[in-house]
């Protein structure tokens, strides 16, 4: 009987130090087993159309500080188009020297067509100078003739009357002076006539000289003065599009040279998250040519029960114990999240877990992870592995939270051993 009893306290004793072990961490501490490492991912992309030309990176590769992580190589398209840029502005330039020649070989030509109308000025006015003379001359003789007849005319007349002479003769020379005061009139008119186009000379107005009466030259003058108009035109505009060529080809050229390699590197430690394609495989501009895992910004996410909200702080340190793992390490808690904030999903190499309502998200910063170190990157900085996390709170927050967990240990208790497994968190349960 006494044994029995004996058997019933010593049963009864370790059951309480049990439940007493198991609810004093949870008075000192808030502990979390939903807990996970994470950290995000980098997405190297190409800036251009090119081939690969470093060789191929597998998962779990590491990238040191400072390293090349790929090199890519532009394709000929760029440079191509470049080429032909080159090529355009040449046969630009070639085509304002021929235009420049051209218009140096009319202008030539208005010179020599310019000498040629001098010469026939020259020579016109050189003629008509001789005929003027020739016209003076004749004049001259043709008025003293119409004097001297006149008088004959004048005396016959008289002696016709007297009947000293027969009036056939008086009526002759009456008509022989008649003509030569025609003769008079005749010689002044071409006078006058060679004195203006002397003068038109001067005007550039050419007489007839034969075969040349200088419209051929004025003729050809005029094709000449529209032909230059049309080439100082021409190579006005051709100039001013190889200007524009020109800085064109500049803004090329700079962009070739700029992207004609992209060897990108960090500065910290990262693990290859995704394969590259195979060394010489053809990249077109913004596709992705590998992810990284950035081991320099891991953090743990940690589910604990909202009621932790003011006594969790950031800045605060934590303790955390990796699954599988008999070491801890301390932590610094960077942000806390509510359950009705947005997740950000898609950047992190680890899929967070889904708040539940009344579960709090606390963010803890962990050191970066050197990925030269052996085992580091193989198990991709340990991102994706479960932690428990354990805070300390202060006495006087005790008897608060010590209700919620109750209430919440007697809710889990029977799903929690039906799954072989205690309540995941303080104060929240396995769903939490």
């Amino acid at each position: 009987m006494k044994l029995k009893r004996t058997m019933r306290i010593a049963t009864g004793l370790a059951c309480l130090g049990a439940a007493l072990t198991v609810f004093i961490p949870h008075l000192t501490s808030y502990i979390s087993r939903a807990a996970v490492v994470n950290a995000p991912i980098i997405s190297v992309k190409s800036p251009f159309d090119g081939a690969l030309m470093s060789d191929a990176l597998t998962p779990a590769t590491p990238v040191l500080p400072t390293s090349t992580i790929v090199e890519l190589q532009a394709s000929r398209s760029s440079r191509t188009e470049l080429a032909r840029l080159e090529a355009r502005s040449s046969i630009l330039a070639r085509e304002e020297v021929s235009i420049s020649t051209e218009i140096s070989t009319l202008s030539q030509l208005d010179q020599r067509l310019v000498v040629r109308m001098e010469r026939v000025q020259t020579l016109a006015r050189e003629v008509l100078e001789a005929q003027l003379s020739g016209l003076r001359g004749e004049l001259a003789a043709a008025r003293e003739r119409q004097d001297r007849l006149a008088r004959e005319a004048l005396r016959f007349t008289q002696l016709s009357a007297n009947g000293s002479v027969p009036q056939a003769q008086a009526e002759t020379a009456v008509s022989l002076a008649a003509e030569a005061n025609g003769e008079v009139i005749r010689l002044t008119a071409a006078v006058e006539e060679t004195v203006r186009s002397i003068a038109g000379i001067q005007d550039g107005i050419l007489p007839g000289l034969g075969t040349e009466d200088g419209s051929y030259a004025r003729q050809r003058r005029d094709e000449v003065a529209i032909r230059l108009a049309d080439l100082k035109g021409r190579k006005a505009r051709i100039a001013a599009q190889r200007v524009g060529l020109l800085q064109e080809i500049e803004a090329l050229r700079e962009e070739v040279g700029r992207f004609d390699r992209f060897a990108p590197r960090l500065p910290t430690g990262a693990v290859v998250w995704s394969a590259t394609p195979a060394k010489g495989a053809v990249i077109a501009s913004g596709d992705e040519v590998l992810q990284l895992l950035d081991c320099s910004r891991r953090f743990v996410e940690v589910f604990v029960h909202e009621t932790a909200f003011e006594a969790i702080r950031p800045g605060d340190t934590a303790r955390v114990r990796l699954r599988g793992s008999d070491e801890t390490f301390l932590a610094t808690v960077e942000a806390l999240r509510g359950a009705g904030s947005q997740r950000a999903t898609g950047l992190l190499a680890a899929e967070p877990e889904n708040l539940t309502e009344g579960s709090l998200s606390v963010m803890l910063r962990l050191a970066p992870a050197d990925v030269g170190m052996a085992g580091v990157a193989q198990n991709f900085c340990d991102v994706g592995r479960t932690a428990e996390v354990r805070f300390d709170r202060e006495f006087g927050t005790m008897l608060t939270v010590a209700g919620h967990w109750f209430e919440e240990l007697l809710r889990g208790i029977a799903p929690s051993l039906a799954a072989g497994h205690s309540g995941d968190w303080f104060g929240a349960s396995d769903a939490g």
